[in-house]
């Protein structure tokens, strides 16, 4: 009688597993399917980037930024900036990229400085010194 009682108590602990290990995937709690569509615009916009690139349009050279580029497409095009501040809460994503370079005339080089703004993760504005 034990033995049945074990066993049946055995099954039903086997039951109750969700998922056997291994197979299980762990969220983060703060993950939601907007995380999946920022991903599937991120790729689409890649996809664009790569299409401009092949047809050999650097938006480097045409020094192309627009407002309401995001700070990843913005990175895509000029590379990391030189320096990056933050205004307030790092969360809303206010900030100033600034990115320099040498640039060649017939008395030497002087510096050209391009600095933009973010407000929301998004240019809003750009100014070049």
């Amino acid at each position: 009688m034990k033995f049945v009682v074990l066993a049946i108590f055995a099954m039903f602990l086997c039951s109750c597993m969700t998922a056997p290990v291994g197979t299980s995937q762990s969220i983060h709690p703060e993950y939601s399917e907007l995380d999946d569509i920022e991903r599937m615009l991120l790729s689409e916009q890649e996809e664009t980037l790569q299409a401009n690139f092949d047809l050999g349009e650097s938006r480097h050279e045409r020094n192309d930024v627009k407002v309401g580029m995001a700070r990843r497409s913005v990175q895509m095009h000029l590379g990391s900036p030189s320096e990056v501040e933050q205004a307030g809460n790092p969360k809303y994503g206010n900030e100033r990229w600034t990115y320099e370079k040498s640039v060649p005339t017939l008395d030497g080089y002087y510096k050209e400085k391009k600095v933009i703004y973010f407000e929301g993760g998004e240019v809003v504005g750009w100014e070049t010194k």
